[in-house]
């Protein structure tokens, strides 16, 4: 007989196949009304580790609270003494059997019949005969929790016991927090794909590192940070406007920025460690016939290609920054109209980045995430999240950013053809 937990992960398992496998709007839908009528279990049963989760958390946290002052009667202190020192015996126990039960939710059952509760208290026996042993007490105080104790800096065994509990209870916390809300994570997965089909966006295959390194070599954008730069997603589709359809990529581009960062304690002892900051951008890549090897730029911060060009609005000039390798490239690009628009754009969406290559490639980013969308219900109400599904999920930054490329290749064809 399959256990409760490992039935749950099997239903978890099946329903985020289908997410995957779902190839229109009407899959998901259908897929979320399944979940209203699913039959098998799909709340885990984890009682167990909850109680496991506080013992650990309440004797991690009970010598921080006697040490900001809290006081407790005599009769109090003496029964949580004797409990920390007979947790030689009580401690085995409790970890064997929280072992055995996490085992058995994996499919790894001992092969011994009868219910689950008898083999956790097999185990419990099991961890209880360790005091039978006759250096046990001293494995457990001296060789472990010592030890862990004079590591961190601290006097007793105790002080080791409790920061062992402390690690095992934040833990075993953050993971039942992620088993108790596993239809958020999974209802927000539904949302998105369930946008990019409303959105004609079809994601592309690729390798995070490669492509980043592909799009640095003409795109200075993606210069950016001096540890790890990576695309982590990667979408293509086709905007048709009034004027202009053009085929465009939406991405996701992530870098990390490394520093070192020193500190001095009291005692005037310096610590030095590396610290990774970790920064995301996201646009648009599409063919841009009009212009080439220039940018306009809301980003200061990174050194551009070409001479500066400066507009007749002065208003322009403070929201950004024009490099292009010929001035009148620029010049023919940024009418009046155009400026306008870029004006309003970098009003909405923050430290816009148009980067024009030198292959006839335009590059569009923002820090702003282009696919940001939030929904009203989820899994944990499937009849109402269908009915969210069934409308239109509007992706409207970048609807934004995709009619300022549609307006600058507009203005831009009745220039460049009245200069031709």
């Amino acid at each position: 007989m399959i256990a409760h937990n490992q039935q749950v992960t099997r239903n978890i398992e099946q329903i985020r196949s289908e997410v995957n496998q779902a190839a229109s709007q009407d899959d998901l839908i259908a897929l979320v009304r399944r979940v209203e009528q699913h039959e098998g279990p799909l709340d885990y049963s984890d009682n167990w580790y909850r109680f496991f989760c506080v013992v650990s958390l309440f004797f991690a946290l009970l010598p921080v609270a006697l040490e900001l002052g809290l006081v407790l009667p005599d009769v109090i202190m003496q029964i949580l003494s004797a409990a920390l020192g007979y947790s030689v015996i009580w401690y085995p126990m409790l970890c064997l059997a929280t072992i055995t039960r996490f085992c058995e939710d994996k499919g790894k059952r001992l092969p011994i019949p009868g219910p689950i509760w008898g083999r956790m208290a097999l185990m419990a026996a099991v961890g209880a005969s360790l005091n039978f042993i006759p250096a046990w007490p001293y494995w457990y105080w001296d060789l472990y929790f010592d030890t862990l104790a004079s590591f961190l800096g601290f006097w007793y065994p105790s002080s080791g016991f409790a920061a062992h509990n402390g690690v095992i209870g934040l833990l075993m916390l953050f993971w039942l927090r992620g088993r108790m809300n596993w239809r958020n994570k999974l209802s927000d997965k539904i949302f998105l794909k369930d946008a990019l089909f409303n959105n004609n966006l079809e994601a592309v295959p690729f390798e995070g590192k490669k492509l980043a390194k592909e799009l640095e070599a003409s795109f200075r954008e993606f210069k950016r940070g001096n540890d790890l730069r990576e695309i982590q997603s990667l979408y293509k589709s086709t905007y048709q406007g009034d004027v202009h359809q053009f085929d465009y990529q939406l991405y996701r581009f992530h870098y990390v920025e490394k520093r070192t960062e020193t500190t001095t304690d009291a005692n005037g002892k310096t610590t030095t460690r590396t610290v990774r900051d970790h920064y995301y951008r996201h646009g648009v890549l599409l063919d841009f016939p009009f212009a080439a090897d220039m940018s306009i730029s809301n980003d200061f911060g990174i050194k551009r290609r070409g001479e500066r060009y400066k507009s007749a609005s002065n208003e322009f000039n403070r929201q950004y920054r024009v490099h292009a390798a010929e001035l009148m490239t620029a010049a023919r690009l940024l009418s009046p109209v155009v400026e306008e628009k870029l004006s309003l754009f970098a009003k909405k969406l923050k430290k816009p980045v148009l980067e024009f290559s030198q292959q006839g490639r335009l590059c569009v980013a923002v820090t702003d995430d282009l696919l940001a969308i939030k929904r009203v219900h989820g899994l944990e109400n499937p009849k109402a999240f269908a009915e969210e599904l069934a409308g239109h999920t509007e992706l409207k930054l970048m609807s934004e950013m995709l009619e300022l490329v549609h307006e600058i290749m507009r203005f831009s064809d009745n220039n460049f053809k009245a200069s031709a």
